[in-house]
């Protein structure tokens, strides 16, 4: 089971949030990861939203990363021979 806690600050950790976590797990073994949000503004999501349906519209126009890097080695091994 995972549950996921967003809060606005550290601040907002107190006492009853620690409670319910150990009702929510009594014995259970559990890890608890902190990581900071990072805020992302609404034309960062509205770009990538963009870029996300012009791939699903044009297919050929993605990189076949395999392709790339494989086509990559080769003209660094042809620059240096």
């Amino acid at each position: 089971m995972n549950t996921i806690f967003h809060l606005s600050s550290a601040d907002e950790i107190n006492e009853d949030l620690i409670k319910s976590i150990k009702a929510a797990y009594k014995k259970k073994p559990i890890s608890i990861t902190i990581e900071e949000d990072v805020y992302i503004p609404e034309w960062q999501k509205d770009e990538v939203r963009r870029r996300a349906q012009y791939a699903k519209e044009n297919p050929e126009s993605l990189l076949d990363f395999d392709d790339f890097i494989e086509n990559f080695e080769k003209k660094l091994m042809d620059g240096k021979g």
